[in-house]
């Protein structure tokens, strides 16, 4: 089994522009996250690509892989498949999908995802989940929420508060959403078809690149872990990375 990690680095983002290259303490957000997603042990090759020569620039700067993408590509999912295709890769059973802006990103959950895909030929991709959401998480749209059935496959993705609940008394031990973390896995194969597949309308109305692969019907095995992290969204978000790092465990 071969893995190529790969870290998708947009420069405009339609959020947060630049952020990838915003200092947390001293370093660029782009490289804590290529630092913590080099703690995986499975990753057997690290990559970025990136549609932006300031990009380029700060990553080999620090001695990481970086590839240029075309700036029109809509997603961190489809700029990895036109990765795979320009450039071949062809010796990689799976491709990990790390978001460029996710700095607080677990080794060990990687290798987790990893894991899990690779032991289950049904599921064409794996990712994560946070257990215990929290109220304002379930209200905030940055923040995608996953919903997963009894054999541990995504139902759905959504930026909505999900479920909703007709009975207000109604009493649950654990709320049933999890908040889905910034990491994907994928069979090659996946992403040597993905230029094939059917457009997703609830991908274009959710903006979630996700809802593509369940819509064209691909299982999403989805693994399960109290492990918090932190996409860099806002400037805030920036503020609290800062806080984060005083006592983060990696």
């Amino acid at each position: 089994m071969k893995v190529l990690g790969v870290i998708p680095a947009r420069f405009a983002s339609t959020r947060f522009p630049g952020k990838l290259l915003k200092e947390i303490k001293g370093k660029t957000v782009i490289r804590r996250t290529f630092e913590s997603a080099s703690r995986s042990s499975l990753i057997d090759r690290l990559v970025v690509a990136t549609d932006d020569r300031r990009i380029l620039k700060e990553v080999e700067s620090f001695g990481c892989e970086a590839f240029l993408t075309p700036g029109e590509l809509n997603s961190g999912t489809e700029r990895i498949a036109y990765l795979l295709k320009e450039y071949g890769f062809k010796d990689f059973d799976f491709i990990v999908n790390i978001q460029g802006d996710e700095p607080f990103i677990s080794g060990e959950l990687i290798d987790d995802c990893i894991r899990a895909l690779s032991e289950d030929p049904s599921a064409a991709i794996s990712t994560a989940g946070r257990i215990g959401i929290k109220h304002t998480e379930l209200k905030n749209p940055n923040v995608v929420k996953v919903l997963v059935d009894k054999c541990g496959y995504a139902i759905y993705f959504t930026r909505q508060d999900i479920p909703f609940i007709r009975d207000k008394d109604f009493c649950f031990d654990v709320h049933p959403a999890l908040v889905h973390l910034g990491l994907y896995v994928y069979r090659r194969e996946f992403l040597e078809n993905y230029d094939n597949m059917e457009d997703s309308i609830l991908e274009k109305m959710e903006k979630l690149e996700q809802l593509r692969a369940l819509e064209n019907c691909y299982r999403i095995k989805v693994v399960k872990t109290d492990k918090d992290s932190l996409g860099i969204d806002t400037v805030e978000d920036l503020l609290l990375a800062e806080k984060m790092l005083e006592s983060y465990e990696f």
